[in-house]
């Protein structure tokens, strides 16, 4: 029941990415979506290990991303 769930959140939240347009809200949704398909790993791996490792490699990978957009933000011209 628990995976049917992650399942079905982690459709809804792809679908809802086809739509985004701003990369901030992409960049959210998308570390949403590796923190369901971690828990989803480590639910069916029986350990949070591998799991675990992966979420922070792919936030330290998102903070360079949220880095990069801001500075593209604040240069924009007016």
């Amino acid at each position: 029941m628990m995976q049917f769930m992650l399942y079905s959140l982690l459709f809804i939240f792809s679908i809802t990415f086809m739509q985004m347009i701003h990369p901030l809200a992409m960049g959210l949704l998308l570390l949403i979506q590796t923190l369901l398909i971690c828990l989803m790993t480590g639910l069916i791996a029986k350990s949070f290990w591998f799991s675990y490792i992966l979420f922070l490699i792919f936030l330290g990978g998102m903070l360079v991303l949220f880095i990069y957009v801001t500075s593209l933000a604040s240069n924009e011209m007016f």
